[in-house]
C-alpha cells in the first residue's frame, strides 16, 4: 500500500474492520474518516481503486464499495486486464462455481484467451476446477481456497461426484452400534467378551430417554470416521435410513429420539433367545422362565427356502375344475 496516500490507507483500514462482505455506500465511506467534501472522498477511493484495493458493486442504482485484502489486491495486480476480468466474474459465483461456457459468453473473449487465462490463474492457485454432480460433464471454477457448496458435491455422501456406498454402509453401521451402545449397554459389555453378565439383562434401561441427533453428531465428528464434517440433518437423513431398515425405531414417532430395535440385534446375531441360554445360565432359571414367559416375536426367527417341492403348491384353477 506504499503507493497510496495515509489517507486511503487509513480509509481502507476503516473499511477493513467490517465484515469482508460488506459494501459502503458512498456516505458511509465518507463517515469512517470525517470526509466533508465530496470531491476529497472520490479522490481517495479513486486511489484506492487504482490499487486494486477496493471494487465497486451497484445495488439499484446506488455505486458501492467493498474493500478488498492486500493479498487479494496483489494477486490482481499480478493479472493481465483478460485474466482480472475472468477471476471477479469467479468471485462473484462464491461457492456455486462457473462454467468454462458461461465465463465466455459474460467476458465475450474467444475460447484461446479464456483457456489461456483460466490456466494460468489455476497454475498461480487463484483458482481451481471442480465437479459437479449436477452437471459432471461441465468444467466449473472457482477460487481455489474456498468450498463447493452442498449443490455442486451433493454433500459427504459423494466422492468424486459419485455417491460413496461404501462410506455410507460404514456411516450407517457406526451410527447403529452407537445406538445400540446408549440402548443396550450391557449388551454391549456382552459383546466385548464379558460373559459374566447375565444375557436376560440385556434389555432396555428403566431411564433411557433415547439417543438424540445431537449426541450422535458430536460422537461422529470427534470419531474421525468422516473426513468431512457432518451437520445435524446429515446425521438425520442416516437415521431416517436406519429406521425405514428397521434397525432403529424414532420414540414417539417423530420426536428426534433414537432407540436400537431388538430386531436388528437378532439380524446382527447379537441377542439369543431362551433355548440358545442353555449353559449360560442356571438350567432351573432357564426352565422357569421358559414356563413362565410371555409369548414374543423377538423369540422366533425363521427364513422361508428358496426353493420349494412345487408339491407344496396348489393352483387356484385346481379347486375351480373340481
Amino acid at each position: 500500500m506504499s503507493e497510496v496516500s495515509d489517507n486511503a490507507k487509513l480509509l481502507h483500514t476503516k473499511m477493513r474492520e467490517s465484515p469482508t462482505s460488506r459494501a459502503f455506500t458512498q456516505q458511509e465511506a465518507s463517515n469512517l474518516i470525517n470526509v466533508t467534501k465530496e470531491s476529497e472522498l472520490m479522490l481517495l477511493l479513486q486511489e484506492l481503486l487504482n490499487a486494486n484495493l477496493i471494487k465497486l458493486s451497484k445495488t439499484g442504482d446506488e455505486i458501492r464499495f467493498q474493500a478488498v485484502s492486500v493479498d487479494d489486491a496483489k494477486k490482481l495486480v499480478s493479472m493481465s486486464d483478460d485474466e482480472r476480468m475472468i477471476y471477479s466474474y469467479i468471485e462473484a459465483s462464491q461457492r456455486e462455481g462457473i462454467w468454462t461456457k458461461t465465463l465466455k459468453a459474460k467476458t465475450n473473449l474467444h475460447q484461446h484467451i479464456v483457456s489461456k487465462c483460466l490456466k494460468n490463474l489455476e497454475h498461480q492457485r487463484y483458482i481451481k476446477s471442480i465437479k459437479s454432480v449436477k452437471h459432471p460433464t461441465r468444467k466449473i471454477y472457482m477460487l481455489y481456497h474456498l468450498q463447493p457448496s452442498i449443490d455442486v458435491t451433493g454433500g459427504p455422501w459423494f466422492t468424486d461426484s459419485e455417491l460413496d456406498t461404501e462410506f455410507i454402509d460404514t456411516i450407517l453401521e457406526v451410527v447403529w452400534r452407537f445406538i445400540v451402545n446408549k440402548t443396550f449397554p450391557r449388551m454391549d459389555q456382552q459383546q466385548e467378551g464379558q460373559r459374566s453378565i447375565n444375557p436376560l439383562q440385556a434389555s432396555y434401561i428403566a431411564s433411557f430417554q433415547g439417543v438424540d441427533l445431537d449426541q450422535i453428531l458430536e460422537f461422529i465428528n470427534g470419531s474421525g470416521v468422516s473426513s468431512v464434517e457432518l451437520e445435524l440433518n446429515d446425521i438425520r437423513s442416516l437415521c431416517d435410513v436406519l429406521k425405514f431398515d428397521d434397525k432403529v425405531e424414532e420414540i414417539d414417532g417423530h420426536s428426534g429420539l433414537f432407540k436400537a430395535t431388538r430386531q436388528s440385534l437378532l439380524e446382527k446375531g447379537l441377542m439369543r433367545n431362551l433355548e440358545e441360554l442353555k449353559g449360560q445360565i442356571p438350567e432351573s432359571t432357564r426352565e422357569y422362565l421358559v414356563k413362565n414367559k410371555e409369548y414374543s416375536i423377538f423369540d422366533f426367527k425363521t427364513e422361508v427356502e428358496d426353493f420349494q417341492d412345487e408339491q407344496d403348491f396348489v393352483n387356484l384353477d385346481s379347486f375351480v375344475n373340481v
